[in-house]
């Protein structure tokens, strides 16, 4: 059917127009009235809805411009929908495109031609299809003489290109490779409008890698080179964001520039507009990444330094954005100043370094998708790129939550220190000098700042200042602008270990606590209870980062850190209740069941108490103070007992009613479309956070616990059981956590579960190869492995079919991603070797490569030491059949640092016994194929 011969329905049109007419009235009920209104139309004709909302939105006669917006917005709203999308027949679908493209040619109306721009926009990003005509037609617009249509013609295509780049470049490549040059091509257009948005369309290319850049690519460059003189901003701005791209994706483009360049985006670091600096100051970033680009920086250095610090100053739009600062703590937050709350899922495995820990992290990342954390103390917070905020109606009144070029600037310089180490501080020390002893506090801030963000990279050059350093910055928490207090804290956060544990290059003076961690620490709780809620946030924050640092040292201070956090809590807001329930979680961690002391209990858990009777079970405000509940009842151990039963119980609660939810939803879901049930979907972090705080219980009270898991209604297993079948993996990973846990605390409850549990198990393990899923492996392994030691040899009717799954992970090669994984196979293979031996020898041959590998590197442990007398008693067991890869089991033997007196005699048994059963001649020919390292190890420590 031809568009054209479409004709409206007058007494709807009218309708329509009437209620858009009443839109924006201020009282609720009409609003209602208009919603319920539209509503039925587009649920009773969908396609008369659409056409009549285009027509408006075309009607250039009609006198209310806002009425054309609001319909266009309307229209954009009904389209994006893919499932409206789909009610709409193509000669609807043609007449949206016809309406629109007249609307783009208003030249009286800009919010109408813009409008009209995001309905073509959105048509292209429900279906790519429409892609080459939508564009083509805008193309062709872009020849008129009217300016405005030209501008709104390409302001279109450029959110084309951002929103539906990567549909574009997969599914469209032809039009691509005629678009591009064409965009190219208008880098010289007369319009500076048009110059700004022909670059940043091409440039969502270059984000995207796409080929039909990479083939124009020495047209790209030399076209942005050409732009650098350009006088307008957004243009420029525009030139360097793409510079930065291609310096990320093919430096080599602009290495013969490369002096020219930095010195361009110098110039530009310094601009007064402040969009032009913040992507000139990403180039600083990307430029860091390229190792083998970083000699042509030394010569600019100084001045580079100079530049950054300038831009960690505070200008006065950041100020502006931030409000005033001033002692705020009695006011309430605002609903847009919280972040929304989320949880990650428990993990256990083998005791891990700091590596290990990031590269356990990094396996999790895959296993939460909308993983997040409302209340971190990450060290480099104060300068986060949030780049996963693309709210487009944030503020920016938040500082914490925008990216600007103060921030970017002193991760630059964070960067800088970490690559070019002390070489930095010659140029630098001078001029912070300057901004630490400036009268103007906004200078005083940036100089304590920048001294943070080399905190890391300059650590051996700063040293012998450090005693300096250090005693001006805690006196610096008393300075009278509470930005400066701010970040003093964050700062100080950053030398933690320095403060703890002293000087590594030099002698450490006799009261070396007493000078720094001691003023430091109570210079952070006395800014905990400042009267600016920055302040507090930031003494929060920098008291957690201390606490995993200081550790023991905390105990003789515990009544002063206690009394200050229970004041802490009846004076925070929302915002930074968060912040210090992570303090408090990091402090239980940190010292234990020295917290289980009658004094300190009522401090302790009064203000968690207080808070767990206020907030509401399906309240995500929650999550927070359950893992806050988790970390303090494994700290407090039999001290949380009187606390357990409640927690216990409402836990469970928790979960059933989540899952019962769940299952509603999933029922009306599967019901369909056409049968009207009113379902919401389950928010399943609330089984995970429950499951979490059932498990720190069961960690902290032990074999104490019995009675309470053995009393539980509904039985604990029935719910682990069915968690454990769970389609959300955060589910199942907090539920093989919480079986482990259960597995060492309270067997009896397990055992008669085995025959579920071992085949779901299994199952879980194998599935290694999903990324997803990595972390429910590991949780899921570990578990197995502590089945294993309370089976004791009742574990042998689970080896058969449980062993080739373990044996695939140890056996998998270096692979970074199942690094921690291939721990705790082995650690489980070593254990199950450890309580039937016999079971298990016979395959030794087949993994004990594998399994060295695994483990030869991990720290000395108890969890490494029950799986190395398991690997002990294979051998023993079996010694033929290690006989090829015995020098691999002498290097894992040789690599342990300080074994224990009870592992060091089976290692000594196991070594001298089969050096014994080879005989002298046979041994010697055997280690003289040993690595020389190994060998010589093993014959000093074993006297073999």
């Amino acid at each position: 059917m031809d568009p054209s011969l479409w004709t409206p329905n007058p007494e709807l049109l009218t309708q329509l127009l009437a209620a858009l007419e009443k839109s924006n009235a201020p009282d609720t009920a009409t609003q209602q009235h208009v919603k319920a209104f539209l509503d039925h139309v587009a649920l009773q004709d969908p396609n008369a809805y659409a056409r009549h909302l285009a027509l408006v939105l075309a009607s250039s006669s009609h006198p209310n411009v806002n009425v054309r917006r609001v319909s266009g917005l309307l229209l954009k709203t009904f389209v994006v929908s893919a499932t409206q999308y789909r009610t709409l027949v193509p000669a609807s679908v043609e007449h949206i495109k016809l309406a629109s493209f007249a609307a783009v040619t208003d030249v009286n109306n800009p919010d109408v031609q813009k409008t009209a721009g995001i309905v073509l926009t959105s048509l292209v990003r429900v279906d790519v299809s429409h892609a080459p005509d939508v564009l083509q037609r805008l193309v062709q617009m872009l020849d008129s003489q009217a300016e405005s249509v030209a501008e709104a013609a390409f302001g279109a295509i450029s959110i084309i290109c951002e929103d539906c780049a990567q549909s574009l470049d997969s599914d469209a490549p032809q039009l691509l490779q005629q678009l591009i040059p064409f965009f190219i091509q208008k880098f010289d257009s007369p319009s500076a409008r048009l110059r700004a948005l022909a670059i940043s369309s091409t440039n969502q290319f270059a984000i995207i890698h796409s080929p039909s850049l990479i083939v124009c690519l020495a047209q790209y460059v030399h076209g942005l080179y050409r732009c650098a003189s350009d006088t307008d901003a957004a243009v420029i701005k525009n030139v360097c964001q793409g510079l930065v791209l291609v310096l990320e994706i093919r430096p080599d483009a602009l290495r013969a520039e490369m002096q020219a360049l930095i010195q361009f985006m110098l110039k530009c670091t310094e601009s007064t507009d402040s969009m032009v600096a913040l992507e000139a100051c990403e180039f600083w970033l990307a430029f860091g990444e390229q190792d083998d680009l970083m000699e042509n920086l030394e010569p600019y250095m100084e001045e580079l330094i100079r530049v950054l610090l300038k831009g960690m100053v505070y200008s006065e739009n950041d100020l502006i954005a931030m409000g005033p600062d001033v002692e705020d703590s009695h006011i309430a937050d605002r609903v847009q100043d919280i972040k929304p709350v989320f949880h990650k899922a428990k993990s256990h495995a083998s005791k891990m370094t700091d590596e290990q820990k990031k590269q356990f992290k990094e396996q999790q990342k895959a296993a939460a998708a909308a993983a997040g954390s409302a209340a971190s103390h990450d060290d480099d917070d104060e300068y986060d790129d949030d780049d996963d905020d693309d709210d487009d109606d944030d503020d920016g009144d938040d500082d914490s939550n925008s990216w600007t070029l103060r921030k970017c600037s002193a991760a630059a310089l964070d960067l800088l220190s970490n690559l070019y180490l002390d070489g930095i501080l010659e140029p630098l020390l001078p001029r912070l000098k300057e901004y630490l002893q400036s009268p103007d506090w906004k200078y005083r801030e940036a100089g304590v700042l920048a001294l943070g963000a080399i905190a890391e990279g300059c650590t051996t050059g700063l040293e012998p200042h450090l005693r300096d350093l250090i005693k001006f910055l805690t006196n610096c928490l008393a300075d009278s602008k509470p930005l400066v207090r701010a970040i003093t804290c964050w700062t100080l956060s950053r030398y933690s270990r320095w403060i703890v544990n002293g000087p590594e290059l030099s002698q450490a003076e006799p009261n070396h606590a007493e000078l720094y961690f001691q003023p430091f620490l109570q210079g952070l709780l006395v800014m905990m209870l400042d009267n600016s809620k920055r302040v507090q946030e930031a003494g929060c924050s920098a008291l957690a980062t201390l606490e995993e640092e200081a550790l023991d040292m905390l105990v003789p201070f515990l009544p002063h850190i206690l009394t200050t956090i229970s004041n802490a809590f009846a004076k925070y807001q929302s915002k930074n209740l968060l912040i210090l329930y992570d303090a408090v979680g990091t402090l239980a961690d940190s010292v234990g069941r020295a917290l289980n002391n009658p004094s300190y209990i009522p401090l302790l858990l009064g203000p968690l108490v207080e808070k767990w009777k206020v907030i509401q079970d399906d309240d995500r405000e929650l999550f927070p103070l359950l893992e806050c509940m988790a970390s303090v009842a494994i700290a407090l151990g039999p001290g949380f007992k009187d606390m357990s039963p409640p927690v216990w119980e409402r836990c469970l609660r928790i979960i059933q009613n989540t899952l019962q939810k769940q299952m509603v939803y999933q029922q009306a879901a599967a019901a369909g479309p056409n049968v009207s049930v009113e379902a919401e979907e389950a928010d399943m972090d609330f089984v995970v956070v429950a499951l979490d705080l059932l498990s720190g219980v069961v960690q902290g009270l032990g074999d104490v616990g019995l009675e309470l898991v053995q009393n539980s209604r509904p039985p604990i297993m029935d719910v682990v059981v069915f968690c454990m079948k769970d389609s959300s993996t955060d589910v199942r990973q907090s539920a093989y956590a919480l079986l482990g846990d259960l597995i060492i605390s309270t067997f009896p409850v397990v055992r008669p579960h085995l025959e579920t549990l071992f085949p779901l198990l299994i199952h879980q393990i194998g599935r290694k190869d999903e990324s997803y899923e990595m972390s429910v492996c590991n949780n899921a392994t570990w578990a197995t492995g502590e089945l294993a030691l309370q089976l004791g040899s009742d574990a042998q009717a689970f080896v058969q079919p449980l062993l080739p799954v373990l044996v695939s992970i140890v056996n998998a090669g270096a692979d970074r991603r199942i690094r921690t994984l291939q721990e705790n196979a082995a650690i489980t293979i070593g254990r199950l070797g450890f309580v039937c031996p016999h079971a298990i020898a016979g395959a030794v041959e087949h993994f004990i490569v594998g399994w060295c590998a695994a483990l030869r590197d991990v720290r000395d442990n108890m969890e490494k030491e029950s799986a190395f007398k398991g690997m002990c008693a294979m051998v023993q067991a079996n010694p033929q059949g290690v006989y090829k890869h015995f020098a691999y089991f002498c290097d894992a033997v040789g690599r342990w640092e300080r074994p224990s007196v009870s592992m060091n005699e089976v290692f000594t048994n196991t070594i001298t016994g089969y050096r014994n059963a080879l005989g002298q001649q046979q041994w010697d020919q055997l280690v003289a194929t040993f690595p020389a390292q190994t060998r010589d190890k093993i014959r000093v420590r074993y006297n073999v």
